[in-house]
């Protein structure tokens, strides 16, 4: 294998850098990039872990060396009991496979559907708010999320589950990132609280999508929920998914559909409540082209602020923190080699927080995201969806709901979050803020039905 040894810190003898890694996960992959650069390693317990940070070895990994960098073995010993067979934890012919059967349900036409859904469920949650009441915005979006992606998904309402799969969630995100953390991982059936508190908030969730799947089956034609074309899709040979992947997708996108968005529209909260000069202008934005009235799908194109505000959210505070990839082969990546079957990560939040591809990278700039400013930046700077064929399956769709849901939200709210409230940011699987983020109603405009009676 060609290429040079990639340099990092020596850590400690026994754990290397478990420890710095496990404490503080965005500063110490901060501070390896930039103190060993562009492709680092470190120690986590007896294991090698690669660090990639700029744009074009991003961009290689993604793209020109797909074929060799894929899922980690970890991903697989994690996520293959909760999610199974489906697009998060497949590879291959059988991904290939997935992948195109399910690209018709983000078609445009659907995806003005859904956008229905997405606007009637958030103005339904800011109705029954009360001005100057306190709130978690953190939760609140949860839940949002969470219900909208069970109607477009299930054609269900489970505004009854919504605290009873949070909390299994939170389970999961705290018991898989201490799996990872582990210098030498316990086995799935070992005895341990955590591996019990694991298999608890899976069963939970997977009996919520199994009763909701029941409930729809034999129920398809003419429906155009997620769901039903899943039943009704078909490969390029005619043959159609068996119950199991069914299954195994419902369930893939039950979780990946909300936890995400659900922290990145917290932080654009975060973030809209902090510069009021952003909100104005894009408050003025809805104002001049929506109206009173409820947004539509067809008014995104006529609001460019908002798609700037939204993509600036994503890269000043990436609710996925971090993508984890391992080699198949020996490869070499910016001159350095990356030896077969150790974990490679890429960073978005260490990416889109490095000065060279970001001037001035902790400001929050919408103004980056204009036309001119997009066509200027480096592929593989930008990757709150990672990239390349195996971007995010409902990148489409969380692009749409961002919007949707903060521009909603915007023309009715004034975003608070207390002044002497500074939250932390936890990294795990995704980054969300420790306990939630409190804020107070501050109401701008009553609901757009009832300003349209008026």
């Amino acid at each position: 294998m060609v290429g040079i040894k990639a340099p990092g810190p020596r850590g400690d003898t026994l754990l290397g850098s478990t420890l710095d890694f496990k404490d503080s996960p965005l500063e110490f992959c901060t501070y390896v990039s930039r103190a060993y650069g562009d492709v680092a390693r470190f120690r986590v317990g007896p294991t090698d872990w690669y660090l990639l940070t700029h744009p074009d070895h991003v961009w290689d990994v993604m793209t020109t060396q797909a074929d060799v960098f894929l899922k980690p073995r970890i991903a697989h010993r994690l996520w293959r009991e909760f999610l199974g067979h489906g697009l998060l934890t497949s590879e291959g012919t059988e991904w290939r496979r997935q992948n195109t059967m399910m690209k018709p349900t983000m078609h445009r036409t659907n995806l003005d559907g859904y956008a229905d859904v997405m606007v009637a469920y958030t103005h339904r949650m800011v109705d029954a708010w009360s001005d100057g009441e306190r709130r978690n915005i953190h939760r609140d979006m949860t839940g949002l999320t969470l219900q909208i992606v069970a109607k477009t998904l299930f054609d269900a309402d489970v505004a009854g589950d919504a605290k009873t799969v949070g909390d299994a969630m939170e389970v999961l995100q705290q018991v898989m990132v201490e799996h990872i953390h582990l210098p030498i991982p316990l086995p799935s059936w070992w005895p341990s609280e955590g591996n019990r508190k694991k298999l608890e908030a899976v069963h939970t969730i997977r009996s919520i999508v199994g009763r909701l799947i029941e409930e729809r089956r034999g129920n398809t034609e003419g429906r155009t929920d997620l769901l039903s074309m899943l039943m009704d899709a078909r490969d390029m040979d005619g043959g159609a998914m068996s119950d199991q992947e069914v299954y195994d997708q419902a369930v893939t996108l039950f979780f990946a559909g909300h936890e995400t968005t659900a922290n990145g529209l917290t932080w654009a909260w975060y973030a809209l409540a902090r510069h009021p000069e952003v909100l104005a202008k894009l408050q003025a934005e809805l104002d001049a082209v929506v109206g009173d009235r409820p947004l539509r799908m067809s008014d995104l194109k006529d609001l460019p602020y908002l798609d700037m505000v939204v993509h600036e959210c994503l890269r000043y505070l990436p609710p996925v923190w971090v993508y984890i990839k391992e080699p198949t082969q020996d490869a070499v990546v910016g001159g350095y080699r990356v030896p077969k079957g150790v974990p490679v990560l890429i960073s978005p939040w260490v990416t889109h927080h490095d000065p060279r591809f970001w001037p001035e990278p902790d400001r929050f700039l919408p103004e980056r995201f204009t036309r001119e400013g997009r066509m200027a930046q480096l592929r593989g700077a930008w990757i709150p969806f990672s990239g390349g064929a195996r971007v995010c399956f409902g990148k489409s769709f969380a692009l749409t709901e961002l919007r949707l849901i903060i521009g909603s939200m915007c023309q009715r709210l004034d975003p608070t979050v207390p002044a002497d409230h500074w939250p932390t940011k936890v990294a795990e699987l995704s980054m969300h803020p420790r306990g939630g983020m409190p804020f107070d109603v501050v109401f701008r405009k009553p609901s757009p039905q009832t300003a349209v009676a008026k």
